[in-house]
């Protein structure tokens, strides 16, 4: 694999900066922001070296409330 063509996610959710990686139990539901950091940072995202946002905050950008999913 040739390291020069790779590029790191960052992987922590751009509206709240919570970690999104492996273990980090909002892993699974993670979303990836297609968004370059350029266009991130414009927009206003607190966080917007993160590649990623959490379902969480998908939930609450559109309105929703996480504890409508949840099975509790």
């Amino acid at each position: 694999m040739n390291k020069e063509n790779t590029e790191t996610m960052i992987e922590v959710c751009n509206e709240c900066g919570k970690s999104v990686a492996l273990g980090s139990g909002l892993f699974v539901n993670r979303i990836v922001d297609f968004n370059d950091l350029e266009e991130r940072k414009a927009m206003g995202k607190p966080f917007y070296i993160g590649d990623y946002i959490c379902c969480e905050c998908d939930l609450s950008l559109q309105g929703k409330n996480i504890n409508e999913y949840s099975n509790d």
